[in-house]
Order: structure tokens, then C-alpha cells, then sequence
């Protein structure tokens, strides 16, 4: 897990208040945020060995079980087996400093990614990037959270609302406003771990995750209590992470391998912000 929670909620509001001119965007030190969030799932021990897969329970070089590991080794096997992963979907909960954020994203490596995010008194957008193509779509909470950001006048603020809120649009992703979608939409950030387990990582108990066994393995980090719930059948990914402590999350992984459809909605009605000017929606309202 390893400061997800930190790093996520970063991401996700530099994300949702960096997508037009209209938004300020998210203060400094995003770079050693991120950093933490490239580390969110189990971090990997050096000259960890890759784990194959295996039918039935997961497998380990030499034939043993995962479950026979030490807590350190369950993640290093788990960190290569995400590592690997091409895509997945994410979904994550999580309150810092008071402040609630929730997303459910697929995504991949290849920057793709579709899906919502909630960040709490800031309404929804719903988000779809392709190789090519940033599509965003924010509800009139959004929009009326970004016009006081940006101290609108009400009578421009409700005309934002009016003009731009449940309507996609869109903007190249060579666009500088949306830098922060290249971090935040790129799977690498979550599953390429670094630094080593820590030694006293600690095997817990086995639950059942959307329907697969899955092992805890506890870490004490600066957060508080961290948790990755391991597979225990079929290739060791993490299912589950969760962090207690003065910070809370929950991050949930699934749909390993599954391409990310990067289609918009049949006779979607889209705005291209590139055609708008350096004023971007706040100015055209």
C-alpha cells in the first residue's frame, strides 16, 4: 500500500481542478507524491524472483505455495505479479485530513484508462483517455466547485453550470491542462513498486474477495497499519489494499488483463476545448 492514500488523493484532485483553465491547480510537491503512489502496491525486495502462474493455489519457484512464504516474500511475489499486469481495473476509498476522494478507473500501461472520480463537496466526472484523447464530463457540482475556486461571479458560475455540466469534452493529450491524466491514468504508478518489504511484514488471515482467497499480509508504515490481501489461488496479485491510522483507504483491484475500452457513449454530445482559445470554458460562458 505503502502512502497510497497521500498519493492518490494528489493525483486525483490535481487531475479533476487541472483538466481546464478554468481550474486551479493542485499545490507543490506532486512530484514525491506521486513517487509514493508508484509504490502502491506491494513493494518489491532486489532480485525479487518472478512468480509463475499456477492453477489452483498460487505457486512459487520451485513448487511450494505462496501461503508457505514469509509476509517480506508474499510481497515481493505479489509485487512481480502486478508488475506484469497490462491492465486492471482500480477502485479506491479514502478519507485524508477529513476529506473523502473515491474513484473506479480501468486503466493500463499504456495510459489508457475509463472510469469516475468523486472528491468530496467536488461533484463526479466521469473521465475516458486514449492515446490520443483526453473526454471528461463533469455533473453541475463539479462545475459549480470550480467556478468558486476560481471566485466566479454567480451569474457566470450558473451559466458554466448551464452550458458545461453532464456535456463531454474534450482536448489532445498533448494539452499541458492535462499532464496530471498522464500520471494519474497510467497503471505503472500503481504497480511498479520499489524499496524492500519490510522485514517484519506479518502473514494475517485468509478472507474471500469478490469471490478469491486471498492472504493478509500487515506492514507498519509512518500512515499507520497497512494491508495488501493477497491471492492465494492462480497468480499471487493484490486484491485488496487497505491503510488505518490518521489517514484511512481502501484500494480494490480486479479485471486483470481486460482492455480498457476507450470508446465514448454512442452520440455523445462533445465540446473540443482546443477550439475555445487560452480562456477555456470559464471565459466562453
Amino acid at each position: 500500500m505503502r502512502s497510497r492514500t497521500i498519493g492518490v488523493s494528489v493525483l486525483t484532485t490535481t487531475a479533476l481542478f487541472g483538466l481546464t483553465a478554468a481550474c486551479a491547480p493542485a499545490g507543490g510537491g506532486k512530484a514525491a507524491d506521486i513517487g509514493r503512489a508508484a509504490r502502491a502496491a506491494a513493494p518489491a525486495a532486489a532480485g525479487a524472483t518472478p512468480a509463475p502462474t499456477a492453477k489452483g493455489r498460487a505457486a512459487v519457484k520451485g513448487g511450494g505455495l505462496i501461503a508457505d512464504l514469509s509476509g517480506a516474500e508474499i510481497l515481493s511475489q505479489s509485487h512481480e505479479a502486478m508488475r506484469k499486469v497490462e491492465s486492471a481495473r482500480v477502485v479506491a476509498k479514502m478519507r485524508e485530513e477529513g476529506t473523502r476522494v473515491e474513484f473506479d478507473l480501468a486503466l493500463d500501461k499504456k495510459g489508457s484508462c475509463k472510469g469516475s472520480i468523486r472528491y468530496d463537496a467536488m461533484g463526479k466526472v466521469d473521465l475516458i483517455k486514449s492515446a490520443d484523447l483526453v473526454h471528461f464530463k463533469g455533473d453541475a457540482d463539479y462545475w459549480r466547485a470550480t467556478a468558486a475556486k476560481e471566485h466566479a461571479p454567480k451569474r457566470q458560475a450558473e451559466a458554466m453550470v448551464t452550458m458545461l455540466a453532464d456535456r463531454w469534452l474534450k482536448m489532445p493529450v498533448s494539452d499541458a491542462k492535462a499532464a496530471a491524466l498522464k500520471q494519474m491514468c497510467d497503471l505503472n504508478k500503481l504497480t511498479d513498486g520499489g524499496g524492500r518489504p519490510h522485514p517484519l511484514a506479518r502473514k494475517g488471515e485468509t478472507v474471500t474477495i469478490d469471490g478469491k482467497q486471498a492472504l493478509a499480509v500487515v506492514t507498519a508504515a509512518k500512515e499507520g497499519t497497512e494491508t495488501d490481501y493477497i491471492a492465494t489461488q492462480g497468480t499471487p496479485y493484490v486484491l485488496k489494499s487497505t491503510v488505518s491510522g490518521d489517514d484511512t483507504g481502501e484500494v480494490l483491484f480486479s479485471d486483470f488483463g481486460t482492455p480498457v475500452d476507450t470508446a465514448l457513449p454512442e452520440g455523445a454530445d462533445v465540446l473540443d476545448l482546443s477550439k475555445l482559445g487560452d480562456g477555456g470554458p470559464a471565459e466562453t460562458v
